[in-house]
This record gives C-alpha cells, structure tokens and sequence, in this order.
C-alpha cells in the first residue's frame, strides 16, 4: 500500500502525517502525493483496469468496432470501480483493528464518498449494459450481483469461490452478447474453464492476504483450508486449466499470436503461482496479478483461435 501510516491521540491511522501540519494545505507536497495516491485505491484501480481491458480486447477480437469496445470496458470499469469501493467500505471497521493502510480507516476517503463510488460505477455499468439490449442487462446485473454478494457476505462464510465461478464465464457472455458476433465456436469449453478459473484466482487472492484476513477477524477460503492446502489446490486448478486450454489450443491449430499469447499466459501463470509461495506479501499479490493478467491472456489466445 501507499504512503505512511501513522497513530492519532485518537488511533485513529493517518497517512503521510507530519509533526507540524494538519491535512490540506500543512501536509508538504510529497505528503499530499501520497495521501491522493492512497485514496485513489479505493477504486482499486488495478484489478479494475484489468479486467476494464480484457473486456475491451475480447470484444475487438469477437468483431466490435473500437468504439463498441471502448464502451463496454467502460461499463466494466463502472462495475469493477463500484465493487472495489464497496469492498472498502464494508471492510472499514476490520481494516482499521488489523492496521491496514487503507483510504476510508486512514481517513483520505469518507465513507460518504465511497458510497457515491459504489452508487455511481454501478448504475454507469448498468445503464450501459441496458443500452445494448436485456440480455447484456440480464447478464451484467447478474456479473454485477455476484461482486455485491462477494463483498457483504459470501467471503465471510467461505463462499467467495462460488461468485468468481459464476461471474467469470458470465463475462464472457455478457461481453459477445454485445458485439455483432455473438458466441464463438466451442464457447461451452470456454465457459467450463472459466468457470475454474474463477475459484483458482480467487485462491490466490486470498494467498495474498491471508495473515491480515486472519488478524481482521475475517478468516478467507485458504485460511480455512490452511496455507499449504490452499497452494497445493491452487496449483491443481491451473495445472488442470492450463492443460485443458493447450489440449485445445493444440487440436484447433492455434495460429502465431494464438501461439504467442498461450505462451505468454503459460509464463505469467508460472512466475504467479511460484510467488504466491513466497513468505512477501507483495510477492503475493504480484503473484495473484500475474495469474489473473495469464488467464487473460489465455482466453484471448482461445478466442483468437476458434474464432
């Protein structure tokens, strides 16, 4: 995380804090830089552009026109953005008592401001969902529900995989329901890998921060399950995923950037899965980006291929 943090008379966590100023104007400007950066990752801007540009990229290779794409990686940012601030949100209380330098407990973000968040980037991903069509809104809304879920309840009783299972492969759908043309051949296969991929990703999120889970009260899939269980089922998932994947990949005849992107996503996922053993956690959350960003690149390399 960004910035500094330091302790209140009140103990209340402060970021970049310095011993002469107060906030606004007092703090230096490098202090600001820091507390502006810290609150932009209420938006959790990474996992959200993310997945804004796996939208935007499966949707050109399905046919959409470079506008059409931009549109829906658009709306996907508004789902993501809006998720990710509710998440925030909803942990407040437990990333405060567990020490986290987060916005909203380190007081850069209210709590007020995160709910116009969440309020705002659902209703742009909703709007823009409806805009192509019920389906597209049926699926988003669905895609959508499956984070608000994760968020306020699902993860605390161990069922966050189920949302990753579901909202994954929704994705796609709600992604080539809305470009001229529709679902790829073999898109069954797709959405049955999809489908696993969701509970690998969301095992090696949890692999990332698992001892904070644990200090906040809110024990994860892999804490229950235990550290090295945890790994070893992580492992098996991408192993069985990426196996499938190239099976596939093999008999269609991937042509050369099919090729390359397999080859690509094989190298990220690789390099994830070994940093998600590390004992650093920002070793670890390297390691959940790395398999997130492979899975990408893997599904654009199916999609290329059958397409």
């Amino acid at each position: 995380m960004l910035g500094a943090m330091s302790t209140t008379d009140g103990g209340q966590p402060v970021v970049g804090k310095t011993h002469g100023g107060g906030d606004g104007a007092g703090h230096p400007p490098a202090a600001r830089l820091r507390r502006a950066a810290l609150a932009l990752t209420v938006l959790h801007p990474v996992p959200s552009l993310l997945d804004a540009l796996l939208v935007a990229a499966l949707a050109l290779v399905a046919g959409a026109a470079l506008s059409g794409a931009g549109v829906l990686a658009f709306a996907m940012l508004g789902f993501q953005v809006s998720i990710g601030s509710l998440n925030d949100l909803v942990d407040a209380d437990a990333d405060r008592r567990a020490g986290r330098t987060k916005p909203i407990p380190s007081g850069v973000v209210s709590k007020r401001a995160a709910g116009t968040i969440v309020v705002a980037g659902g209703a742009v991903g909703l709007l823009i969902s409806a805009w192509f069509g019920l389906a597209v809104l049926l699926l988003g809304a669905l895609g959508y529900g499956c984070g608000i879920a994760y968020d306020v309840s699902l993860r605390r009783r161990g069922l966050g995989w189920l949302c990753f299972s579901i909202a994954l492969p929704t994705l796609f759908g709600w992604v080539w329901l809305a470009v001229p043309g529709g679902l790829p051949q073999s898109w069954p296969l797709l959405m049955l890998l999809a489908t696993l991929a969701g509970p690998a990703i969301h095992l090696a999120n949890n692999l990332a921060d698992v001892d904070l889970d644990r200090t906040a009260g809110a024990p994860s899939l892999a804490d229950r399950l235990g550290v090295d269980r945890a790994r070893r089922l992580l492992l098996l998932l991408m192993v069985i995923i990426y196996a499938c994947a190239w099976l596939l990949l093999w008999l269609a005849g991937p042509a050369a950037p099919g090729l390359a992107l397999g080859l690509a996503a094989s190298v990220l996922a690789g390099l994830g899965i070994a940093a998600s053993w590390a004992g650093s956690r920002a070793l670890r959350q390297a390691g959940w980006l790395a398999q997130a960003g492979g899975l990408a690149l893997l599904a654009l390399a199916w999609v290329l291929t059958v397409s």
